[in-house]
């Protein structure tokens, strides 16, 4: 990926030309196109992957007075009609398969609009990921991602995943991501941080503080303060 604004020949895509809000410096460019299929939607925007049927990545605008909850989550996993049939991921391929329904862009971002918060139930904004990284580091690494737009008012994120060989995959070729990462920009101070974890079990309750100290650790490190 080459992630618009750092690099002086990135290139524009349909997500800075048709829903600029969710990024300050362009969106990531993938090396080839062809095979995905970019998506945007009221609280964020994803570049969908036909062969993985996950996202390469979400983008994000998220502002402190859109964290006031006005919409309750509803849990309405469901296929995104926008996408054609064969390159969909389904219900039935994440039932029984050990995996989470992981949003790559949080439903917990959304909660400015039923809309919204609908919307980041598609499944074209889920990976399948281990639960007890869903509910443990990640789920920290989310609330401190919301922790920064309250302090600093306003924070644009990109969410996005790895795919390393040997490849998992569940159901009809959804493909299991090895890593998942995520990028938080301050645009008023021009900063960023970036957090990388595999997508593994850590829901072990001494290890998890261990990590969230870490994040802390780091963040102040850059001056991204977390206290």
């Amino acid at each position: 990926l080459v992630i618009g604004g750092y690099a002086a020949y990135s290139l524009a895509n349909p997500i800075d030309d048709s829903c600029p809000q969710h990024v300050v410096w362009g969106a990531p460019q993938v090396a080839q196109e062809g095979n995905n299929q970019y998506l945007c939607r009221t609280g964020y925007a994803v570049n969908y992957n036909y062969i993985t049927k996950v996202a390469y990545y979400s983008v994000e605008n998220i502002r402190v007075d859109n964290l006031v909850k006005t919409a309750p989550r509803k849990d309405d996993f469901r296929e995104d009609p926008q996408v054609p049939t064969e390159y969909r991921s389904t219900l039935k391929d994440y039932a029984g398969a050990g995996y989470d329904r992981g949003h790559i862009a949080p439903a917990a971002d959304m909660p400015f609009s039923a809309q919204a918060m609908s919307e980041s139930f598609f499944l074209t904004n889920m990976m399948p990921q281990v639960p007890g990284n869903n509910r443990g580091i990640w789920k920290y690494t989310e609330e401190l991602t919301r922790y920064y737009a309250q302090k600093y008012g306003q924070v644009y994120v990109i969410t996005g995943t790895i795919f390393s060989q040997p490849y998992k995959t569940i159901g009809n070729n959804v493909y299991v991501p090895s890593h998942i990462w995520k990028i938080v920009i301050d645009p008023k101070n021009v900063r960023a941080i970036a957090f990388l974890f595999p997508n593994e079990i850590k829901d072990d309750s001494i290890l998890l503080r261990k990590h969230f100290k870490f994040l802390c650790q780091t963040s102040e490190s850059f001056n991204f303060s977390a206290e």
